[in-house]
């Protein structure tokens, strides 16, 4: 069934706060994505534990930064890309919108889980300068468990929902050609470069990494999109 473009418009329109913080979001998440590739390239992430404790010892927030500490913000930040993304969907493919929000959603709440070594390996290094040589076996094994946390099935659980929620959303985004005509094209191709979580392998890191220029285009091409949505909006 047809979508009546002015129903559309009006309906939209009373999220017009929503699309405006999508905006937003998208480019603060552009400008954070070069910087987390720029940390992680200067000062690649450490191998161990104790290489971890010592870092955290001389540079606590390069420690939590090695630790995803800007990339967990990204995610935060994606949630109302997520909603906007899904009020624009919706009027055409609602199943799909549905179907993506959710994955976006619960990509986000799974990546801030798994990222519980952000903070926590702070707190562990601190307690481990202290600690007498009998308690630091311990504390090292207690670090070692956030580790493969970190880098366990709840992260790659996260991405490939991430990976999910881009290609739910930008079929039907370059089916309709909402939001101009290359977001969705752009959007298929990311989401399929994503497929392939980081942390199966050296191959999985070098393709994560080479996702990030899609990715970067997709959301500069999204914030034009939402930037000529809410020029068409009515102002309420």
């Amino acid at each position: 069934m047809a979508v009546d473009q002015s129903d559309q418009v009006h309906d939209l329109g009373r999220w017009r706060p929503m699309v405006a913080l999508a905006r937003v979001s998208v480019l603060i998440v552009v400008c954070l994505i070069p910087i987390q590739a720029a940390i992680y390239l200067l000062s690649p992430p450490p191998q161990t534990v104790l290489e971890y404790f010592s870092l955290f010892q001389r540079n606590p927030l390069l420690g939590m930064l090695d630790l995803d500490l800007l990339l967990t913000l990204d995610y935060l930040v994606m949630v109302p890309l997520y909603l906007a993304m899904f009020l624009v969907v919706r009027p055409h493919a609602p199943t799909l919108a549905t179907l993506a929000l959710i994955a976006g959603l619960v990509s986000v709440t799974l990546f801030v889980v798994s990222r519980d070594a952000t903070f926590s390996m702070w707190a562990l290094s601190s307690q481990y300068q202290t600690a007498t040589e009998a308690e630091r076996p311990a504390l090292v094994a207690s670090g070692q468990l956030l580790l493969t946390l970190y880098n366990g099935g709840t992260f790659g659980t996260s991405y490939l929902l991430g990976a999910t929620s881009t290609l739910l959303f930008s079929w039907p985004i370059w089916r309709h050609r909402l939001l101009g005509p290359a977001v969705g094209l752009v959007g298929l191709i990311t989401g399929a470069i994503m497929v392939v979580p980081p942390n199966v392998g050296p191959v999985g890191l070098v393709v994560s990494l080479l996702s990030l220029v899609p990715t970067m285009v997709w959301l500069v091409l999204l914030a034009r999109g939402f930037t000529r949505t809410l020029h068409a909006l009515p102002v309420r």
